[in-house]
């Protein structure tokens, strides 16, 4: 009978002990579990050289991404969208300088380089590095505000010099005449001093291109 009761409180004991139906799972040690929790975020990886390729990805909440590649006193940026496929746990990168990028999600803080991916793993960093560029953008120009193509989102352009002469060339084309948007290609950092919101600064005299609409993929 001593055996018998002591089964039964161990039951109850277990079962006390058990979450109850529907509550979250507990958080995995360590952190979160997924690498895409709590964006903005930064990646970088690890070079194995002080002038091997040195990778900085920051992923945005608004499905954009910026990224830096330096190699020795070389810098390049490129600005494009993510998505991430939970069924496969891969995070793709589209961009504007590269082929598509696939990561594989490895909990809790890395992205594991696929197969044609340069400089490795990226592992998470504890602060976040906001990207401001140059980047290379091609986007629709309404006079006022620039709206990326690739990712669809768009920013007012700052009143500098070379955002003023994008207007004034604009105006002369035979968009600007009819009120619509013009296909423009542009080398931009992003600003947030002195502003409520992210702006577009323009760095040299863009170039207008023919049409008044995004080309489609491919």
């Amino acid at each position: 009978m001593p055996r018998f009761s002591g089964l039964l409180l161990l039951a109850f004991v277990a079962g006390c002990a058990q979450p109850p139906p529907g509550a979250p799972a507990a958080p995995a040690e360590g952190g979160d579990a997924d690498p895409l929790a709590r964006l903005p975020a930064t990646f970088e990886n690890m070079p194995s050289c002080p002038v091997c390729l040195k990778v900085t990805l920051t992923l945005r909440p608004d499905g954009s991404y910026a990224v830096r590649e330096r190699l020795a006193s070389s810098e390049f940026y490129d600005f494009g969208r993510w998505q991430a496929s939970r069924v496969e746990g891969l995070l793709f990168l589209e961009g504007g300088r590269f082929e598509t990028l696939r990561y594989l999600l490895q909990p809790p803080d890395v992205l594991d380089a696929q197969e044609g991916v340069q400089g490795g793993d990226l592992k998470r960093r504890s602060d976040v590095e906001k990207l401001r560029g140059p980047f290379r953008l091609t986007g629709l120009y309404d006079g006022t505000s620039f709206k990326h193509c690739l990712t669809g989102l768009a920013w007012p352009v700052d009143d500098s010099q070379a955002g003023g002469g994008l207007k004034r060339e604009y105006l002369k084309t035979e968009a600007g005449m009819a009120g619509k948007p013009a296909l423009v290609a542009i080398d931009a950092r992003f600003d947030e001093e002195g502003t409520a919101r992210e702006e577009v600064h323009i760095q040299r005299i863009p170039a207008i291109l023919p049409g008044t609409a995004c080309p489609g993929p491919g």
